[in-house]
């Protein structure tokens, strides 16, 4: 248990570090595997504390020990696919104009 809180807690401080812009060392690589590493961590912190939770849960309520096993299972799936990849509307503002990509065309200043 406490691994899993103590796991938890440092990857969503890292991932919330990352999202927020105050943690850039991260940033490798500007494209493909370990470019969006650190909002990744976020998300695997997210799963780590879905499923310690429903360990916690499991002797109380089998219902809620099984749905925060499935939330963990899917944000851990989440976590793995941001290591390579995250929808725009997951990225954060400054890590886009950082990368180079475009503005959409319907929410650009300038489409006006």
């Amino acid at each position: 248990m406490t691994g899993g809180i103590l796991g938890s807690v440092v990857f969503l401080l890292l991932g919330a570090l990352a999202y927020s812009g105050r943690w850039k060392g991260w940033i490798s690589v500007r494209r493909g595997y370990g470019s969006t590493m650190g909002f990744a961590w976020l998300w695997l912190g997210f799963a780590f504390a879905a499923a310690t939770v429903g360990l916690l849960a499991q002797p109380y309520s089998g219902l809620a020990f099984l749905v925060l096993c499935v939330v963990a299972a899917v944000l851990l799936v989440v976590s793995v696919v941001a290591m390579f990849w995250l929808p725009r509307f997951l990225l954060p503002a400054w890590f886009r104009v950082l990368r180079g990509d475009r503005p959409s065309a319907g929410r650009s200043r300038d489409a006006r």
